[in-house]
């Protein structure tokens, strides 16, 4: 199966986990970074996620699960030890026009979960659609090694850029020569460098537009 590659606006959409273990800690954090409302079915947890229920980060039913559970879910996330109630989780969830993960299990999946690399907003995805995680796992870590955070700080810088061209640029041609001017320019290496004022000169250089505002 080829999978039809896309990012999920989560924040403060019902996440439901089904399973209190580690693979389930580890999907929780990620749902929590973006934003999501996360909620964990299980009678028992790991020490992290008592501590996110006792924090009220997360919401915890210490029981195991029920069919009601999926009604107002957004998002479903599987990871029992027991493949029989994960397949029923899921095509429950599946019927109820729910997206669902299963754990290990990409056949009763109807999303998966890329190995991801984020560097502040700038988010790069791996997937092997289910073959080989381990690949995915690989191929992210040497990603890793050629994206640093400096990525991330040029891609706060790039945003404010774009923010002020599209609201005092009219011209659609000419937003877009600026744009693609700034980020073939030095820029990068300029920013990798710590080289601030000469960053807010070549910016303004490049953008041509008086009283930029551009925080570094």
């Amino acid at each position: 199966m080829r999978y039809y590659p896309a990012f999920l606006d989560l924040q403060e959409k019902s996440a439901v986990i089904i399973g209190g273990g580690r693979v389930a800690e580890r999907k929780a954090l990620t749902l929590l970074a973006c934003g999501a409302r996360v909620t964990v079915i299980s009678p028992t947890l790991t020490k992290k996620l008592s501590y996110l229920a006792q924090a009220g980060a997360i919401r915890h039913r210490k029981r195991r699960w029920r069919p009601g559970d999926l009604q107002e879910a957004f998002l479903v996330l599987a990871t029992t030890n027991d493949r029989r109630a994960n397949a029923e989780i899921a095509r429950r969830a599946q019927a109820a026009c729910r997206l669902v993960n299963v754990a290990d299990d990409p056949g009763r999946c109807n999303m998966i979960a890329p190995s991801v690399i984020a560097r502040g907003d700038l988010i790069i995805a791996v997937s092997t659609s289910g073959k080989s995680p381990a690949l995915a796992r690989r191929i992210r870590r040497e990603l890793e090694r050629s994206f640093g955070a400096e990525y991330g700080r040029f891609l706060k810088l790039l945003g404010q850029v774009r923010e002020q061209v599209q609201a005092r640029i009219p011209s659609m041609a000419r937003r877009r020569r600026i744009l693609n001017g700034v980020v073939a320019s030095d820029l990068f290496t300029l920013l990798r460098e710590g080289k601030k004022d000469q960053v807010q000169k070549r910016i303004r250089r490049i953008v041509g537009l008086k009283g930029l505002a551009i925080k570094v």
